[in-house]
């Protein structure tokens, strides 16, 4: 069988609802015809199975290279489980802890994402120091400061550095703190850097 016969018959395989089947016949020029359902040129029988279901893999961006290997899946998870860009998730990681999962700030924030024990506890996470644990709470918290500032992604970061109340406090603005003002511009040059690679 010639290849582009071959696509065919797996287009019609996995193209099918709940049965895959494969009609065959001649046309009137003699050549052969493959079809997913019967019609005047394809009337026999060729093939019924089971539908056929083909997951590819998410192809992996240019820029998840810099990710440590061991860390990629649960980027990757978080990105799809919270809705978030996971070049967002690889910046603000490398900023904060430059993916060392034993990392502790001077103020107490612990792991790959740098969370405080307080907002650790908010979004469900038990263990700091477990990276899978870590990096989904942190992104659970950066969808939550998505959806609290509309999608604007300059308070979302700052936010996420100095606190919700900090950005409100400032007037919905980066508040005019050296650390939040130097942080901000590192992760979205980042981020649009890694999107750049994507």
């Amino acid at each position: 069988m010639s290849y582009p016969a071959c696509a065919l018959l797996l287009g019609a395989l996995i193209g099918c609802q709940s049965h895959a089947q494969v009609y065959t016949g001649l046309s009137e020029s003699g050549s052969v015809v493959l079809s997913s359902n019967p019609d005047d040129a394809a009337t026999t029988l060729l093939i019924a199975a089971e539908k056929v279901v083909v997951q590819l893999p998410l192809a992996e961006p240019a820029f998840s290279s810099a990710v440590p290997a061991s860390y990629w899946p649960f980027i990757q998870e978080a990105s799809l489980a919270y809705q978030l860009p996971s070049e967002l998730i690889h910046a603000v990681i490398l900023v904060e802890s430059n993916y060392n999962p034993r990392a502790r700030s001077a103020k107490g924030a612990q792991g790959l994402m740098q969370l405080m024990p307080a907002t650790a506890r908010r979004f469900g996470l038990a263990d700091s120091w477990d990276p899978r644990q870590n990096i989904l709470a942190g992104s659970k918290y950066l969808r939550w400061l998505m959806d609290y500032f509309g999608e604007d992604m300059e308070l979302t970061v700052a936010a996420y550095n100095a606190g919700e109340g900090a950005v409100m406090q400032a007037g919905r603005r980066i508040p005019r703190f050296a650390e939040t003002e130097k942080y901000v511009p590192k992760v979205l040059s980042i981020y649009k850097r890694a999107k750049r690679l994507a």
